[in-house]
Protein backbone atom coordinates (compact mmCIF):
# COMPACT_ATOMS: atom_id res chain seq x y z
CA UNK A 1 0.00 0.00 0.00
CA UNK A 2 2.62 2.57 0.45
CA UNK A 3 4.37 1.33 -2.43
CA UNK A 4 1.30 2.19 -4.38
CA UNK A 5 1.11 5.48 -2.51
CA UNK A 6 4.83 6.39 -3.17
CA UNK A 7 4.18 5.60 -6.57
CA UNK A 8 1.14 7.27 -7.25
CA UNK A 9 2.85 10.69 -5.95
CA UNK A 10 5.48 10.21 -8.18
CA UNK A 11 3.50 10.09 -11.17
CA UNK A 12 1.85 13.41 -10.01
CA UNK A 13 5.13 14.96 -9.79
CA UNK A 14 5.88 13.93 -12.99
CA UNK A 15 2.86 15.07 -14.54
CA UNK A 16 2.46 18.61 -12.75
CA UNK A 17 5.86 19.75 -13.20
CA UNK A 18 5.83 20.63 -17.19
CA UNK A 19 2.54 21.85 -16.55
CA UNK A 20 4.08 24.34 -14.00
CA UNK A 21 6.47 25.51 -16.75
CA UNK A 22 3.98 25.38 -19.57
CA UNK A 23 1.05 27.64 -20.65
CA UNK A 24 -1.88 26.96 -23.02
CA UNK A 25 -4.09 29.97 -24.50
CA UNK A 26 -6.91 30.19 -26.39
CA UNK A 27 -7.42 33.24 -28.30
CA UNK A 28 -9.46 34.78 -31.18
CA UNK A 29 -10.56 37.68 -33.57
CA UNK A 30 -14.24 38.58 -34.80
CA UNK A 31 -14.94 41.09 -37.19
CA UNK A 32 -17.50 41.94 -39.35
CA UNK A 33 -19.83 44.75 -40.85
CA UNK A 34 -21.93 46.14 -43.64
CA UNK A 35 -20.16 46.81 -47.12
CA UNK A 36 -21.18 48.13 -50.22
CA UNK A 37 -19.90 47.99 -53.77
CA UNK A 38 -20.86 50.44 -56.76
CA UNK A 39 -20.39 47.65 -59.18
CA UNK A 40 -19.86 43.79 -59.34
CA UNK A 41 -20.58 42.56 -62.97
CA UNK A 42 -22.18 46.19 -63.92
CA UNK A 43 -24.99 45.79 -60.35
CA UNK A 44 -24.47 47.61 -57.03
CA UNK A 45 -24.48 45.21 -53.98
CA UNK A 46 -24.70 45.57 -50.19
CA UNK A 47 -23.39 42.65 -48.28
CA UNK A 48 -22.29 41.63 -44.99
CA UNK A 49 -18.73 40.70 -45.45
CA UNK A 50 -16.48 38.32 -43.99
CA UNK A 51 -13.66 39.62 -41.74
CA UNK A 52 -13.13 43.07 -43.42
CA UNK A 53 -10.44 44.71 -40.77
CA UNK A 54 -8.70 41.18 -40.15
CA UNK A 55 -10.19 37.90 -41.09
CA UNK A 56 -11.92 35.86 -38.20
CA UNK A 57 -9.77 33.31 -36.38
CA UNK A 58 -9.52 31.16 -33.04
CA UNK A 59 -6.53 29.38 -32.35
CA UNK A 60 -4.64 27.79 -29.69
CA UNK A 61 -0.98 28.89 -28.22
CA UNK A 62 1.09 26.62 -25.90
CA UNK A 63 5.32 26.94 -24.64
CA UNK A 64 6.50 24.84 -22.30
CA UNK A 65 10.26 25.70 -20.61
CA UNK A 66 13.19 23.59 -21.03
CA UNK A 67 15.60 25.43 -19.49
CA UNK A 68 18.51 27.41 -20.12
CA UNK A 69 16.62 30.01 -22.31
CA UNK A 70 15.54 27.13 -24.49
CA UNK A 71 11.44 26.82 -25.11
CA UNK A 72 9.05 24.74 -27.02
CA UNK A 73 6.21 25.87 -28.58
CA UNK A 74 2.75 25.43 -30.88
CA UNK A 75 0.33 27.06 -32.77
CA UNK A 76 -2.76 26.10 -34.00
CA UNK A 77 -4.63 28.66 -36.19
CA UNK A 78 -7.71 28.33 -37.88
CA UNK A 79 -10.09 30.54 -39.71
CA UNK A 80 -13.83 31.07 -40.35
CA UNK A 81 -16.60 32.87 -41.77
CA UNK A 82 -18.76 35.07 -39.64
CA UNK A 83 -21.35 35.44 -41.85
CA UNK A 84 -21.79 31.32 -42.06
CA UNK A 85 -20.07 30.11 -39.60
CA UNK A 86 -18.35 27.96 -42.23
CA UNK A 87 -14.28 27.24 -41.96
CA UNK A 88 -11.87 29.07 -44.43
CA UNK A 89 -8.67 27.94 -46.35
CA UNK A 90 -10.15 25.55 -48.06
CA UNK A 91 -11.73 23.97 -45.32
CA UNK A 92 -8.96 23.42 -43.09
CA UNK A 93 -9.40 23.01 -39.53
CA UNK A 94 -6.33 24.77 -38.90
CA UNK A 95 -5.63 26.26 -42.33
CA UNK A 96 -4.24 29.97 -41.13
CA UNK A 97 -1.42 28.57 -38.69
CA UNK A 98 -0.38 24.89 -37.73
CA UNK A 99 3.28 24.45 -36.49
CA UNK A 100 5.82 23.33 -33.94
CA UNK A 101 9.12 24.75 -33.35
CA UNK A 102 11.81 25.56 -30.42
CA UNK A 103 13.59 29.33 -29.68
CA UNK A 104 16.33 29.83 -27.99
CA UNK A 105 17.98 33.23 -26.50
CA UNK A 106 21.33 32.71 -28.36
CA UNK A 107 20.75 30.50 -31.47
CA UNK A 108 17.75 31.92 -32.75
CA UNK A 109 14.06 30.30 -33.43
CA UNK A 110 12.74 27.21 -35.53
CA UNK A 111 8.91 26.29 -36.99
CA UNK A 112 8.26 22.71 -38.64
CA UNK A 113 4.51 23.44 -40.61
CA UNK A 114 1.91 25.11 -42.11
CA UNK A 115 2.78 28.91 -42.10
CA UNK A 116 3.09 32.43 -42.79
CA UNK A 117 5.63 33.27 -45.83
CA UNK A 118 8.44 35.97 -45.46
CA UNK A 119 7.11 38.64 -47.84
CA UNK A 120 3.82 38.54 -45.50
CA UNK A 121 5.60 38.23 -41.93
CA UNK A 122 8.27 40.85 -43.28
CA UNK A 123 6.50 43.73 -44.96
CA UNK A 124 2.80 43.11 -43.74
CA UNK A 125 3.24 46.43 -41.20
CA UNK A 126 4.20 48.82 -43.99
CA UNK A 127 0.80 47.95 -45.82
CA UNK A 128 -2.45 50.13 -45.09
CA UNK A 129 -4.74 47.47 -45.65
CA UNK A 130 -3.26 45.92 -42.45
CA UNK A 131 -3.07 49.19 -40.79
CA UNK A 132 -6.35 50.54 -41.13
CA UNK A 133 -7.74 50.11 -44.95
CA UNK A 134 -9.22 46.54 -44.51
CA UNK A 135 -9.80 44.79 -47.85
CA UNK A 136 -7.57 47.76 -49.77
CA UNK A 137 -4.35 45.50 -50.28
CA UNK A 138 -3.00 45.89 -53.70
CA UNK A 139 -4.63 44.09 -56.89
CA UNK A 140 -4.90 40.40 -56.43
CA UNK A 141 -2.40 40.40 -53.22
CA UNK A 142 0.22 39.66 -56.24
CA UNK A 143 3.24 39.93 -53.89
CA UNK A 144 0.84 38.24 -51.05
CA UNK A 145 1.99 40.86 -48.26
CA UNK A 146 -1.69 40.59 -47.16
CA UNK A 147 -1.10 36.56 -46.83
CA UNK A 148 -4.10 35.65 -49.16
CA UNK A 149 -1.53 32.13 -49.51
CA UNK A 150 -0.23 30.26 -46.70
CA UNK A 151 2.79 28.03 -47.36
CA UNK A 152 2.84 24.07 -46.45
CA UNK A 153 5.63 21.68 -45.16
CA UNK A 154 7.63 24.43 -44.33
CA UNK A 155 10.99 24.23 -42.25
CA UNK A 156 11.15 28.36 -40.89
CA UNK A 157 14.94 29.68 -38.79
CA UNK A 158 14.50 33.54 -37.10
CA UNK A 159 17.69 34.84 -35.64
CA UNK A 160 18.20 36.73 -32.42
CA UNK A 161 17.49 40.28 -32.72
CA UNK A 162 21.39 41.79 -32.81
CA UNK A 163 20.95 45.71 -32.30
CA UNK A 164 17.50 45.93 -34.17
CA UNK A 165 18.32 43.88 -36.83
CA UNK A 166 17.28 40.20 -37.42
CA UNK A 167 17.37 38.03 -40.21
CA UNK A 168 14.89 34.82 -40.99
CA UNK A 169 14.77 32.06 -44.03
CA UNK A 170 12.30 29.43 -45.05
CA UNK A 171 11.74 26.61 -47.10
CA UNK A 172 8.34 24.13 -48.32
CA UNK A 173 9.01 20.97 -49.54
CA UNK A 174 7.03 19.63 -52.49
CA UNK A 175 7.21 16.14 -51.36
CA UNK A 176 6.50 15.10 -54.79
CA UNK A 177 8.28 11.53 -55.37
CA UNK A 178 11.09 11.96 -58.00
CA UNK A 179 10.55 15.92 -58.62
CA UNK A 180 11.80 17.82 -56.05
CA UNK A 181 11.17 21.51 -57.70
CA UNK A 182 7.83 20.75 -58.35
CA UNK A 183 5.22 22.61 -55.89
CA UNK A 184 7.94 23.97 -53.48
CA UNK A 185 9.17 27.36 -52.27
CA UNK A 186 11.65 29.18 -50.61
CA UNK A 187 12.12 33.44 -49.02
CA UNK A 188 14.49 34.85 -47.31
CA UNK A 189 13.39 38.24 -44.87
CA UNK A 190 15.78 41.01 -43.10
CA UNK A 191 14.07 43.72 -40.85
CA UNK A 192 15.62 46.45 -38.52
CA UNK A 193 13.73 48.19 -35.57
CA UNK A 194 15.92 51.20 -34.13
CA UNK A 195 13.20 53.44 -32.23
CA UNK A 196 10.81 55.30 -33.93
CA UNK A 197 12.10 53.59 -37.38
CA UNK A 198 11.45 50.43 -39.24
CA UNK A 199 12.43 48.54 -42.50
CA UNK A 200 12.07 45.36 -43.86
CA UNK A 201 13.27 43.43 -47.12
CA UNK A 202 11.95 40.17 -48.39
CA UNK A 203 12.64 37.89 -51.80
CA UNK A 204 10.31 34.48 -52.18
CA UNK A 205 9.87 32.12 -55.15
CA UNK A 206 6.95 29.87 -55.98
CA UNK A 207 7.85 26.60 -58.19
CA UNK A 208 4.84 25.48 -60.12
CA UNK A 209 2.23 26.89 -56.89
CA UNK A 210 -1.43 25.06 -56.94
CA UNK A 211 -0.10 22.17 -58.95
CA UNK A 212 -3.07 20.41 -60.31
CA UNK A 213 -0.36 17.17 -60.24
CA UNK A 214 0.85 17.64 -57.11
CA UNK A 215 -1.71 18.63 -54.42
CA UNK A 216 0.31 17.88 -51.49
CA UNK A 217 3.19 20.93 -51.83
CA UNK A 218 4.17 24.25 -50.65
CA UNK A 219 1.23 26.09 -51.97
CA UNK A 220 -2.21 24.20 -52.39
CA UNK A 221 -6.41 25.65 -52.57
CA UNK A 222 -5.62 29.38 -51.32
CA UNK A 223 -3.22 30.46 -53.95
CA UNK A 224 -4.40 33.63 -56.24
CA UNK A 225 -7.82 34.26 -54.15
CA UNK A 226 -9.90 36.96 -56.56
CA UNK A 227 -6.60 37.32 -58.38
CA UNK A 228 -6.50 39.06 -62.10
CA UNK A 229 -2.53 37.67 -61.94
CA UNK A 230 -2.83 33.65 -61.59
CA UNK A 231 -3.46 32.61 -65.43
CA UNK A 232 -2.10 34.11 -68.51
CA UNK A 233 -3.63 36.82 -70.71
CA UNK A 234 -2.81 34.98 -74.18
CA UNK A 235 -3.96 31.52 -73.15
CA UNK A 236 -5.50 31.01 -69.41
CA UNK A 237 -2.22 29.20 -68.46
CA UNK A 238 -1.31 28.40 -65.16
CA UNK A 239 1.86 29.93 -63.15
CA UNK A 240 4.95 27.78 -63.91
CA UNK A 241 6.84 30.09 -61.62
CA UNK A 242 6.08 32.98 -59.39
CA UNK A 243 9.35 35.46 -57.46
CA UNK A 244 8.44 37.86 -55.18
CA UNK A 245 10.71 40.94 -53.69
CA UNK A 246 9.66 43.98 -51.61
CA UNK A 247 10.91 46.59 -50.02
CA UNK A 248 9.24 48.40 -46.84
CA UNK A 249 9.74 51.44 -43.83
CA UNK A 250 8.00 53.51 -41.71
CA UNK A 251 8.73 56.57 -39.42
CA UNK A 252 6.69 57.20 -36.48
CA UNK A 253 6.39 61.17 -36.19
CA UNK A 254 5.05 61.72 -32.64
CA UNK A 255 1.08 60.96 -33.23
CA UNK A 256 1.91 60.76 -37.10
CA UNK A 257 3.25 57.34 -39.03
CA UNK A 258 4.18 57.40 -42.17
CA UNK A 259 5.21 54.25 -44.14
CA UNK A 260 6.25 52.95 -47.71
CA UNK A 261 5.73 49.69 -49.37
CA UNK A 262 7.21 48.63 -52.60
CA UNK A 263 7.06 44.78 -54.53
CA UNK A 264 7.94 43.90 -57.73
CA UNK A 265 6.33 40.63 -58.72
CA UNK A 266 7.14 38.29 -61.46
CA UNK A 267 4.64 35.72 -63.34
CA UNK A 268 5.93 33.40 -65.50
CA UNK A 269 3.27 31.21 -67.24
CA UNK A 270 3.21 27.65 -68.04
CA UNK A 271 2.61 28.84 -71.84
CA UNK A 272 5.62 30.63 -71.72
CA UNK A 273 4.59 34.03 -71.47
CA UNK A 274 5.46 36.27 -68.30
CA UNK A 275 3.86 39.21 -66.12
CA UNK A 276 5.91 41.42 -64.12
CA UNK A 277 3.91 43.33 -61.50
CA UNK A 278 5.20 46.67 -59.49
CA UNK A 279 3.52 47.88 -56.48
CA UNK A 280 4.13 51.44 -55.21
CA UNK A 281 2.42 52.65 -51.77
CA UNK A 282 2.54 55.63 -49.19
CA UNK A 283 0.37 55.39 -46.40
CA UNK A 284 -0.23 57.94 -43.53
CA UNK A 285 -2.08 57.37 -40.21
CA UNK A 286 -2.72 59.99 -37.33
CA UNK A 287 -4.06 59.65 -34.09
CA UNK A 288 -6.61 62.20 -33.73
CA UNK A 289 -6.62 60.83 -29.59
CA UNK A 290 -5.88 57.54 -27.96
CA UNK A 291 -9.39 56.57 -29.50
CA UNK A 292 -8.96 57.57 -32.71
CA UNK A 293 -6.91 56.68 -35.67
CA UNK A 294 -7.22 58.01 -38.81
CA UNK A 295 -5.30 57.05 -41.98
CA UNK A 296 -5.23 57.78 -46.13
CA UNK A 297 -3.32 55.36 -48.49
CA UNK A 298 -2.13 55.85 -52.38
CA UNK A 299 -1.54 52.46 -54.20
CA UNK A 300 -0.24 52.78 -57.97
CA UNK A 301 0.24 49.32 -59.76
CA UNK A 302 2.02 49.11 -63.36
CA UNK A 303 2.13 45.89 -65.12
CA UNK A 304 3.71 44.65 -68.23
CA UNK A 305 2.71 41.73 -70.52
CA UNK A 306 5.11 39.74 -72.35
CA UNK A 307 5.33 39.17 -75.24
CA UNK A 308 3.15 42.05 -76.52
CA UNK A 309 4.08 44.68 -74.53
CA UNK A 310 0.59 45.11 -72.81
CA UNK A 311 0.82 46.98 -69.44
CA UNK A 312 -1.61 47.46 -67.32
CA UNK A 313 -2.04 49.98 -64.60
CA UNK A 314 -3.98 50.92 -61.32
CA UNK A 315 -4.53 53.64 -59.04
CA UNK A 316 -6.39 53.12 -56.14
CA UNK A 317 -6.85 55.31 -52.81
CA UNK A 318 -7.88 54.17 -49.43
CA UNK A 319 -9.43 56.17 -46.15
CA UNK A 320 -9.81 54.91 -42.96
CA UNK A 321 -11.28 55.60 -39.80
CA UNK A 322 -10.88 53.40 -36.65
CA UNK A 323 -12.18 54.33 -33.07
CA UNK A 324 -11.19 52.05 -30.35
CA UNK A 325 -13.77 51.13 -27.76
CA UNK A 326 -11.53 49.18 -25.29
CA UNK A 327 -8.40 47.25 -26.13
CA UNK A 328 -10.00 44.48 -27.29
CA UNK A 329 -12.89 46.14 -29.59
CA UNK A 330 -13.02 48.99 -32.55
CA UNK A 331 -15.84 50.46 -34.76
CA UNK A 332 -14.24 50.77 -38.06
CA UNK A 333 -15.24 53.11 -41.64
CA UNK A 334 -13.60 52.15 -44.25
CA UNK A 335 -13.76 53.80 -48.04
CA UNK A 336 -11.35 52.60 -51.42
CA UNK A 337 -11.76 53.54 -54.56
CA UNK A 338 -9.70 51.75 -57.41
CA UNK A 339 -9.08 52.98 -61.18
CA UNK A 340 -7.76 51.00 -63.47
CA UNK A 341 -5.33 53.25 -66.63
CA UNK A 342 -2.85 51.96 -69.05
CA UNK A 343 -4.30 48.40 -71.07
CA UNK A 344 -6.01 47.67 -67.82
CA UNK A 345 -10.14 46.68 -68.92
CA UNK A 346 -11.44 46.70 -65.47
CA UNK A 347 -10.96 47.53 -61.48
CA UNK A 348 -11.35 44.77 -58.96
CA UNK A 349 -10.82 45.44 -55.63
CA UNK A 350 -9.71 42.45 -53.06
CA UNK A 351 -12.22 40.42 -52.32
CA UNK A 352 -14.61 41.98 -54.83
CA UNK A 353 -15.99 40.16 -58.22
CA UNK A 354 -14.65 42.56 -61.30
CA UNK A 355 -16.67 45.70 -61.98
CA UNK A 356 -17.76 46.17 -65.45
CA UNK A 357 -16.09 49.69 -66.10
CA UNK A 358 -12.86 51.12 -65.09
CA UNK A 359 -13.97 52.78 -61.93
CA UNK A 360 -15.11 50.66 -58.86
CA UNK A 361 -16.05 51.96 -55.07
CA UNK A 362 -16.63 50.53 -51.75
CA UNK A 363 -17.68 51.19 -48.43
CA UNK A 364 -17.27 49.02 -44.81
CA UNK A 365 -18.58 49.88 -41.73
CA UNK A 366 -18.23 47.40 -39.11
CA UNK A 367 -16.72 46.44 -35.70
CA UNK A 368 -13.72 43.85 -34.26
CA UNK A 369 -13.77 42.30 -31.39
CA UNK A 370 -10.47 40.51 -29.98
CA UNK A 371 -10.44 37.88 -27.22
Amino acid sequence: MKRRLIAGAAMLLAYSTPHAESGVNLYGLISTGILYANNQNGHSQVQMPNGPMQTPRWGLRGTEELGGGVNAFYTLEGGFAIDTGTLSQGGRLFGRQAFVGMSSQQLGTITLGRQYDLPAATLWPYESATQFAAFGTHIGDSDNVFNTFRVNNTLAYKSPTYGGLQFAGMFSLGEKPGDFRSNNAYSLGVSYKSGDLSVGVAYEELNTPNSASNQSGAVVGDYGFTSPFVTSLASGAKVEHQRIFGSGGAYQFGKTGVSLLYTNVRFDYLDKTRLTVNNGEISVTHNISPELLLGVAYIYTWGEYQPGGNQPKWHQLNLGADYFLSKRTDLFLVGIYQRAAGDATYAQIYTLSPSSTKSQVTAVAGIRHKF
